[in-house]
């Protein structure tokens, strides 16, 4: 497998942790005040929040490497 794919695989296992995050985690520390994991509702937004610039940062390299075989 090489970096392109490893980083798309990576971008997929992010993205669906932020899923979990936003639409499972978040709704649950909402109304039970922690999450399955048992993190609280800031430890929550916290996470999507580096989950979020973890994407962003994959994101950037992926473009430089598409804008790099163009």
């Amino acid at each position: 497998m090489d970096q392109f794919d490893t980083l798309i695989e990576q971008l997929g296992q992010l993205n669906e942790r932020a899923r979990q995050l936003e639409d499972v985690d978040y709704i649950t520390a909402s109304y039970k005040g922690f999450s399955n994991e048992g993190l609280t509702l800031d430890e929550v937004k916290e996470q999507i929040t580096e989950v979020h610039h973890q994407i962003a940062t994959l994101e950037r390299q992926l473009d430089d490497m598409s804008d790099d075989l163009s």
